[in-house]
């Protein structure tokens, strides 16, 4: 099947949420796609999306500026607790709020065709969900994503000086502070969640069904290769979503697998824009990514391919499941589509469904993730 009608097929559900019955029929129909291949489902546990994250979270931090009045230690406590998660869940760390219940199974889909021992192992990265439809990301607002969410981050870091300070010293000024402070965190969870509660999840088209394609149609090409020095494996991640949680559980399962030859391309949004090579993520801090395959990317593009109009980019709105690799010391690199302005157009919007999408940046990525392939293939 063509990548184009890969789309087509993924766009007809209406959503591909984790823990949906929707998951099981994705999984069902990308797993058919592949016939000469070893498929396999791994099995991960997850908040069913990010919702529930941001409703612990706030929850748990609002709670605790209330009752540092009343019940001063266990104020303090929640408010240091949800504060420090929250920090850890919105700059892309591991946090222990994504353990928290109600947990859902989920799943990766693992695709091999063959694995010969010593050589270099290169992992192709899509993730097949859904996100829930968000406010936030409409034109008006998604450009002011980043400085909205470090005003918030450092609010909370504020909010838990002045839950110190309110406890060793209780005064009305602080008193005030933590009212106003629960008053913004809760209009905050308003915002964060009502366009969820009124349109459910986006349709996915472009995020990321055209990740998915372009990641399956670059693995059938390097598959079909007679590539003597690379293994190819192709990892379709579930609850990307929810805070990149299917990639880190694939991570944490087959880490030791992995060794200096590991390499990993990550297809994320590609149906809108103009290709880039994403080498700058991150929330509060700069997350950069230099490395062997960017190297090899910016070299591929460089030369004459048909590929010279690809360019850096960077991407400071949410993250990639490549983030956990990276950090693991991983060479990764996620290839995704960009407008002029730096954004992805539709994304978590009603509006990213199968007529807004461009093919044209999606097979820009198979022909560059190809081509990168081979390229590692033959070096040394």
């Amino acid at each position: 099947m063509e990548p184009e009608k890969i789309v087509e097929q993924l766009s007809m559900f209406p959503h591909r949420a984790v823990a949906s019955g929707n998951e099981t029929k994705t999984l069902d129909f990308l797993s058919g796609l592949f016939e000469n291949q070893q498929v396999e489902r791994e099995r991960f546990r997850t908040p069913k999306n990010y919702i529930v994250i941001v409703l612990w979270l706030i929850s748990g931090l609002v709670a605790g500026l209330l009752l540092l009045h009343a019940v001063p230690v266990a104020g303090l406590f929640l408010v240091i607790i949800f504060a420090t998660m929250a920090l850890l869940y919105f700059n892309w760390y591991a946090s222990p709020v994504t353990n928290f219940p109600p947990l859902k199974d989920s799943y990766n889909l693992v695709v091999k065709k063959e694995s010969r021992p010593g050589k270099k192992k290169l992992l192709l990265m899509a993730h097949w969900d859904t996100a829930p439809i968000s406010i936030l990301y409409t034109p008006k607002m998604v450009g002011n994503f980043r400085s909205s969410l470090k005003i918030t981050l450092i609010l909370m870091v504020m909010a838990e000086f002045t839950a110190v300070f309110h406890y060793f010293m209780p005064n009305k000024i602080t008193m005030f502070a933590l009212w106003a402070l629960a008053l913004y965190f809760g209009i905050q969870a308003v915002v964060a969640t009502v366009d969820f509660f009124r349109f459910g999840y986006s349709n996915g088209a472009s995020d990321n069904a055209t990740g998915v394609a372009a990641a399956i149609q670059t693995a059938r090409n390097l598959w079909d290769k007679p590539l003597k020095n690379l293994n190819v494996e192709l990892v379709l991640t579930g609850a990307e979503e929810v805070g990149m949680i299917g990639s880190k559980a694939y991570l944490k399962k087959h880490y030791k697998e992995f060794d200096k030859n590991t390499f990993l391309i990550n297809f994320d949004t590609l149906g809108a824009g103009n290709l880039k090579i994403i080498n700058k993520t991150g929330s509060w801090g700069d997350i950069v990514y230099t490395n062997k395959l960017v190297e090899i990317a910016e070299e591929i593009t460089a030369g004459k391919t048909g590929l010279e109009h690809v360019k850096t980019g960077a991407w400071h709105t949410a993250d990639f499941d490549s983030v956990w690799f990276h950090r693991a010391g991983i060479p990764s690199v996620t290839l995704a589509a960009l407008d002029a302005g730096g954004r992805m157009p539709n994304i978590h919007r009603p509006t990213d469904i199968l007529d807004h999408v461009d093919f044209r940046p999606m097979n820009d990525a198979i022909l560059l993730a190809t081509l990168m392939g081979e390229k590692l293939n033959k070096n040394e």
